[in-house]
């Protein structure tokens, strides 16, 4: 695969992601199913799609016989399906129902500003000038786009800037915790698809209503399949086939995708519109996203 090749699958990942999110938020308009069950039924179905695409791997195969002779490395993949694959979903979800798609979206993606925090102190040093930088310009940049520049009001209800840092903090951890886990060569594929299912079986454990049936109901079956096929499904596949083939400087850039993208489309749909004050946050969270590559060079 070439690299522009790469380039552009791995934004259309950013570009499917964002549009689940707006898929999300019209689903809420039309069901009375809660954001936990819808959770579950993305994680299952999407889980078991995932787990049979890694399946014709071979890196499938051999990270299961790794798992076999280190079973111990069960239990963090058992941590990253409960842990990080739910709250990763499940806050997402909660601040899209509350705030909108957009909104949700930019706010989650002060997730590298989360990452580089946790880094500096992790490996107990200053995070470089690039890092810095970026974290300054995302807290900048949600605060203009929740108060428009005045601190004393809220633009965007409060339980989405919750559950939107939220989201933006299981994120991080979804990004971080694997690393360990890749180090003793699990595959991304096989963890991403097994890790999913297993988060999905676990929520049964936190939903009242286990009957499926009503995601099928002709006012929201679009929604549903859009969210699970190409909002999970492409939108992972597409994202680890093209990353192998871009540096990490390239993969940031492309991922600024998602959060302008949920804008633009959340626009065209539901004619959300942010004023100047609200676009220039937005700006700024897209900047903090590519600001270290860009110094770095």
């Amino acid at each position: 695969m070439s690299r522009s090749s790469a380039l552009i699958i791995v934004a259309m990942a950013g570009v499917f992601w964002a549009s689940s999110g707006v898929a999300v938020q019209d689903f809420f308009t039309r069901s009375d199913k809660t954001t936990m069950e819808l959770t579950n039924i993305r994680m299952c179905v999407a889980g078991m799609i995932l787990i049979l695409t890694a399946m014709r791997r071979k890196n499938f195969w051999e990270t299961l016989n790794i798992l076999n002779h280190h079973p111990q490395l069960w239990l963090d993949v058992i941590i990253y399906g409960i842990v990080g694959m739910i709250l990763i979903q499940y806050t997402y979800f909660q601040a899209i129902s509350i705030g909108g798609a957009a909104a949700a979206t930019v706010i989650t993606y002060a997730c590298p500003a989360m990452v580089v925090i946790w880094e500096s102190a992790y490996h107990q040093r200053l995070p470089r000038s690039g890092e810095v930088i970026a974290v300054i310009l995302a807290i900048c940049g949600v605060f203009l786009l929740v108060t428009g520049g005045n601190p004393t009001k809220l633009l965007v209800p409060i339980g989405c800037l919750i559950w939107g840092l939220a989201s933006g903090a299981s994120f991080a951890f979804g990004a971080i915790f694997p690393k360990y886990l890749y180090a003793k060569k699990i595959d991304p594929h096989f963890l991403t698809g097994v890790g999913m299912f297993i988060g999905g079986l676990a929520t049964f454990a936190l939903i009242d209503d286990r009957n499926w049936l009503p995601f099928f109901a002709p006012e929201v079956v679009f929604n549903v399949c859009w969210i699970i096929i190409f909002g999970t499904v492409a939108a992972f596949l597409g994202f680890n086939a093209g990353l192998k083939f871009l540096t990490p400087e390239q993969a940031s850039i492309t991922a600024t995708t998602e959060p302008a993208a949920a804008v633009i489309i959340s626009w065209i749909i539901f004619g959300t519109a942010f004023g100047v004050i609200e676009s220039i946050g937005i700006i700024l969270v897209l900047l903090a996203i590519i600001a270290p590559s860009i110094i770095k060079k």
